[in-house]
Order: C-alpha cells, then structure tokens, then sequence
C-alpha cells in the first residue's frame, strides 16, 4: 500500500535514476536523507550536505522530506517529475478512489436511497404533502443526501482517473507499473456511475428536455379569480415571471417537474393568508403548474426512438485536487449530470469523452441548446475537423529545463511547454530563452507557446523563479534596512528643483526595484516579484506580459502585482528642456537639447494619435479602474515620437501615459538636461533683463563648470548629439560673458 504522496523504491525512475540531488544528512553510512536542512527530525548537531544519485536518495530519504520536503530545484526536469508523483501527484491520485472506503455506500444501501427518490407520485389533484409525517421527509433527505454524495463521489474519482492518465502520458516508463492501480481506479469510477444511475429517473430528465423545448403556454390573466393580484396586465405579468422560473428550474434539475410545484407559493407572496380569495387563487395557480406537467405526459406518451451522441467534457476543476476553486464537472447542470450518468455506454476518461445513448428528446436539447457539453453526432464525429490538433504532451526527461548545462540542452517543444503546464502550479512565468534568429529573449510562457507553435526554435536558458538567490537576497536586504533605518515611505514625493539630489529619482529602475520589495512585504513568496522584475527588464515590449485570459475572461498576467510599478512610473516625463527654443520670455518655450539616450524610452498610453473619443489615459488611472497591467489595447511610443506628436490628448488626472523606468545613465541625463535648461532660462532672463538683480558670477560659474566637464559616454547615441549639448552650453557661456562685459546702461 502506496503511503500519501510518499516516493518508494519501487516506483520507476527512468531517466531521472541517475539525477543529481542536494541532500542533508548526519555522520554515518546509515544515516537517513533529508532534503532541507532545517528538518525537523534532524537530531545531530552537525549535517552536511551532499549530491546524490535520485536512486540512492529515495532508499534513505527521511519520511518527513520523502512526504514534504522539495526534493529538487523547481523548473527543473527532475523537480517536475518528483513534484508530479509526491504530495497530491500522481501517487496521492493512485492511491485514491481506487477501492470502496468508509464514505462508499454499499449496493443495498443505494436501492433504498432509490425507492424512496424514485417512488411512483400520488394520484393526480391530491396533495403531495398529505400525510406525510416527519419520518417520511427524514428519510427523503436522507436519501437525496445519498444521492449526492454519490453523484459528487463519481465526479472525484473520475476527475482523479483523469489527472492519472494526463500524468502518466508524460512519464510512460511508469504505465506498467502503474497498470494495476489504473484498472482498478476505473472499475470504481464505473461503480459509482452505475450507483448514481440507479438515484436518477430517466423519466424526470426526459421530462426535464420537453420543458426546455416547451413554448410559453396560454395564461389565464382574465381569470377572475387571480383578480387579487391586480389589473390583467399585471396577473399576465406574475404569471409569465411564474412560467419562466418553473420551465427554468425544470429544464435544469434531475428532479421531477411535479417537485418544483412549491413555485406557486411566490405567486401569492405578500398577500395576508386571511385575504379573501387567496386560498381560491393558490389553488387555480397549483392546478395551472399541474397543467404543464401534465401536457408534458402527453407529449412524452410512447415510446422514443434513441441516438447516439459523443460528449466532451469540460476541464474546468482537473487542475486542483482538492476542488479549491472549482469541482470537476460543477459548471454543469443538474440535468446534464444526470444525462451522463444515465446514459452513458462509453466513457473514455483519458480524453474526456463519454458516448451516450439517449432519447430523441434528450438529444434534441443538447445538439440544439447552448450547453457546457460538447456533443456531436456520430457522422460529424468521424467528419474532419476543420480545428487544428492538440498538441500532445511528450514525455518529461533531463535537457529541456534548467537540469543540465546549457550546452547540453534540446530545443524546446509546443509538447514540452504543454508538460510543463500540466505538471507545474508555477509555469505561467517569464523565461530567460536563446534562439538562432533574435538571440536571447525574455517572453512569457504563453508567447513562447505561440512562437514554437509556429515553428521556432527557442532553447529554455532560465526561468524567472530559478534566478540566482545572490541576485535577489542583497538587493531585498538593503532596500529593507533603508526603509528600517530611515523610516523610508513606500511612495517618495515627487522633487521639482533639478539641482536637488534625487531629482528624477522617482522613474529610475532602481526606484522601482525599492517599491517592488516594499510592495511585495508579507507576501508568501515576498523573493518573486523581485526575481520577475529583474527578467522583465529583458522584454523589449511590456504589452506582452498581460495578454493572456483564463476560461472565465479574467485576466492572468504572468507577473506579480507589484511588478508593475517597478516596470512603470506612473508619471510623465518633462520634456521642456527638449522642445524648440521659442518666445522671448526666458520662463517659457524649450531649450532645443538633444534627447540623447531619452529618445528611445517607452510609453505607454491608450491612445498616442488622438484616433478614438476621449482623452489618452496610462494604466493605473482612475478612469481605467485603476488596472496597472498592460495589455495589447495599449500604444507604445517612444520619447522622440511623443515630442513629436500633436493629436495627443492626456488625461488631466494622470497626464495620459506611464513612463518605463529609467536605466541610471538615462536619469542621470535627465537631470543634467533639466540643470542646464534651468541655467538656460537664467541666460535668457539675464539678457532680456539686464541689471535685474540676478546673480551673474554663480551663473557664470555654473555654466564653465558645465562647460569644462566632459558628458559620459552613456548620454549620447546618435551622432552629432554630443557636439549639439557641447555648443548649446558655450553659446550661453559666451551669452553670458558678453552680457557682463556689456557696459550697464546709466539710469
């Protein structure tokens, strides 16, 4: 008997047998293995670690480790493998719903739970309530709860029998192995489909069908006696709200249609039961939904001709063992549960495909109505399909993921990628890839996916989460120690005056590596926003971080929140010192400087043409709810393009873009840009208003002091860029000096 989620000895290898693992151990040939350190069954004073073989470790490993511990690096092949069969892997999955246990009802105890669900009604016009006792309705919900929890029982198992076969086609030297428990997994899924077939009538779904394909019925809104709950139009009106909600309820519930006649209660909801005629109108109401019953016997009267169908399940629910956020199956109906599992001939767990054979009626519904279920027909089963293949996935071995050195390392497959997702609850994240035709790239997972697809060959180099711990831990310990020290706010104030120090900090990278580690405190994993950020810088567009959607629409950027403001300064650049010199008063028009290293920044706005109403806004503006992520609806622009622009319209609440961070020589240029555009307009005051008060000996200090300095050669890329800022800073040292040796005017 297989422990919870525990590695033996007999289990198969493979490629894996001879996989290096870090371990932990005490002095001693005997002594046992652990995976980390900090075990808590470790009981010597002195451990030291070594690397072993995969196969030696397993037949010494610690219990402990052997069930918690993680045994390898995540992201790597062999992590995958040992992830995908301890805790709740593939050996959890083998081990359940194999067999009856304490929570499988037997056979006997299923008939009873059926007579009681499935006993003949009453005679037509009586009260199905009458002479019930309180024995009688105990034993009724006791019998739906049997139902239950077989329906949900069936449901567990096969999703589980599923994600065994999803895990073995990735690792095929396990399947003999695994053969024995595969069987015997199936034999109890069948089981339990037959117990929860035996809790369902079929004459209840068939009936459940008919209501779905009914049209609204004639209602009698002149009857006088509904004459208490108002003018005609509205007894139309409440009847028609009534009709709907029972054909509603009916057409989605195992139940049978006389079940949901409680509805009528509604009809007369708020009306005082001492109010005369209201006894005579509940009683016309129970005889109309009566009524719809009955025409439903009539028109299901005879025997129907059956069909074939082939049905594909749903996957929503397979990816969480433990139905944390969604159950196998649980976006079906009642109705639809029911159809599988009173109809079902054939049921192909591996691939999610039950073949049913039903009723005319029944058919009817699910080819024509919107369902969760795909069905087809047998002639269009076996008709080519015009949607391309699945890529299967391929089995999971050492030379793909960061396992080997990166000489080593195969291209990496669209089965590959599928793989990783199946095994990994940590794939969607950015990855560090080499290919022959654009050199190393950082692309999200769901990029890569779509370039292999296509044909490109991408060797994996890293992943975001297998960024080295030196690379991390000492940038997170010193922005943590100056926030203790310097009681350091998250958000720093935005400094106007470029002559002060940290003017310009606040849209630097390294502002933005700050705010990701103070934004990321308390988090389980507070490391991972800071490893993501640090592979993000690589892509050359951030749009393609928050383009991808989950089943249910909503979006699932590969990033931590946080990341975002490391990314992006929510601000806009002053671009003043860059504009064409204009105007004769020295506060206003620009200073013609080159852009220098600034041209190519990026920005990021929703609209940088003016094409579309409204005003441009950046992400994290409160008209954009405030979502800081990126998508492909954005514009990108750069610095020189938005100089340039004049159909741009900002938002006035957050000036209509986000800036991407700047590397240090872009902020340190930006702030000497700023410095000698406040020393232009100094110049420009000073001559236009000569013998005003102004300084000129600072002045003229600063500006030699500018003009004997030498740029960094990080500045400038474009050519004649450099000469432009040297002559811009002598035209206004000679400016200047002629200004001073101008003789002063007399007064």
């Amino acid at each position: 008997m297989l422990t919870y989620g525990s590695l033996t000895a007999e289990v198969p290898l493979g490629p894996f047998e001879a996989s290096p693992i870090r371990v932990w151990s005490a002095p001693g040939k005997a002594a046992k293995l652990h995976a980390t350190d900090h075990c808590s069954r470790i009981r010597a004073g002195r451990v030291t670690p070594t690397e072993l073989p995969l196969r030696a470790v397993v037949e010494r490993m610690c219990p402990q480790c052997a069930r918690y511990g993680p045994w390898a690096r995540p992201g790597t092949g062999v992590g995958l493998f040992l992830g995908a069969l301890t805790g709740l892997g593939l050996l959890h999955e083998l081990g359940s719903y194999g067999e009856a246990n304490e929570d499988t009802f037997t056979d006997d105890e299923v008939k009873q739970a059926a007579v009681l669900l499935l006993q003949a009604p009453q005679g037509d016009g009586e009260d199905p309530d009458a002479g019930e006792d309180d024995d009688d309705w105990r034993e009724g919900q006791e019998a739906q709860q049997v139902r239950d929890s077989v329906v949900g029982q069936w449901r567990s198992a096969a999703a589980s029998l599923h994600r065994s076969h999803r895990l073995l086609a990735l690792f095929p030297w396990l399947k003999p192995w695994a053969d024995a428990g595969m069987r015997l997994k199936a034999e109890h899924v069948a089981l339990l489909q037959q117990q929860a077939g035996q809790l369902l009538s079929r004459e209840a779904l068939t009936a459940a069908a008919g209501v779905a394909a009914m049209d609204t019925p004639d209602l009698p809104a002149e009857d006088p006696v509904f004459a208490l709950l108002g003018a005609p139009t509205a007894v139309e009106a409440q009847l028609t709200s009534l009709w709907r909600r029972w054909s509603r309820q009916v057409a989605d519930s195992w139940e049978h249609p006389r079940e949901h006649d409680y509805l009528v209660y509604d009809l007369v909801r708020g009306i005082s039961s001492r109010r005369k005629g209201r006894d005579a109108a509940l009683e016309r109401a129970q005889e109309l939904v009566a009524s719809w019953t009955l025409a439903l016997r009539t028109d299901a009267a005879g025997e129907q001709d059956e069909r074939m169908l082939l049905v594909r399940l749903p996957e929503q629910g397979l990816d969480d063992p433990l139905g944390r956020d969604e159950a196998f199956l649980g976006r079906l109906s009642e109705w639809e549960l029911g159809v599988l599992a009173c109809w079902a001939t054939d049921a192909d767990w591996e691939e999610l495909t039950v073949t049913l054979r039903v009723p005319e009626s029944v058919a009817a519904r699910l080819l024509s109505q919107p369902s969760a279920l795909s069905c087809l027909t047998p002639e269009q089963a076996v008709a080519p399909q015009d949607a391309a293949p699945q890529v299967p996935a391929e089995a999971v071995g050492p030379g793909v993921f960061d396992d080997t050195p990166v000489s080593e390392r195969r291209a990496v497959t669209a089965g590959d990628l599928r793989a990783l997702r199946t095994i990994s609850r940590e794939a969607d994240q950015l990855y560090l890839v080499l290919s022959i035709e654009a050199g190393p790239e950082v692309l999200p997972l769901s990029v890569l996916e779509a370039r292999v697809v296509r044909g490109g060959r991408y060797v994996v180099v890293v992943a975001a989460g297998d960024l080295p711990d030196a690379l991390v831990a000492a940038r997170r310990e010193e922005f943590t120690a100056d926030a203790v020290a310097d009681d350091d706010p998250v958000w720093m104030p935005r400094i106007h005056q470029s002559s002060h120090p940290d003017f310009g900090r606040s849209l630097g990278a390294s502002e933005g590596e700050r705010l990701v580690v103070r934004l990321a405190q308390g988090r389980s994993r507070p490391d991972a926003a800071l490893r993501c950020l640090l592979l993000s810088r690589g892509m050359a567009d951030l749009r393609d971080l928050g383009d991808r959607y989950d089943a249910s629409g909503e979006r699932r950027d590969p990033v931590p929140f946080p990341v975002w403001d490391g990314l992006l300064a929510m601000e806009q650049l002053d671009l003043w010192p860059f504009r064409p010199v204009g105007g004769e008063d020295a506060w206003h028009g620009g200073s013609g400087l080159p852009l220098g290293v600034l041209a190519s920044v990026q920005l990021y706005t929703t609209d940088a043409a003016g094409q579309f109403e409204g005003r441009a806004h950046s992400p994290g503006c409160q008209h954009r709810d405030r979502d800081r992520g990126l998508t492909r609806y954005y514009d990108l622009v750069s610095v020189g393009q938005m100089l340039s622009a004049e159909q741009f319209d900002p938002c006035s609440k957050c000036g209509g873009y986000a800036t991407r961070r700047l590397s240090t020589a872009q902020v340190a240029y930006y702030r000497a840009a700023h410095q000698v555009h406040d020393l232009a307009q100094q110049v420009r005051w000073v001559l236009g208003r000569p013998g005003r008060g102004t300084d000129t000996a600072v002045l003229l200090a600063e500006l030699k002091e500018w003009g004997a300095a030498t740029s960094p050669d990080g500045w400038f890329d474009a050519d004649g860029e450099e000469r432009q800022w040297s002559r811009f800073i002598r035209r206004l040292l000679q400016q200047l000096e002629a200004a001073v040796a101008a003789p002063r005017p007399s007064s």
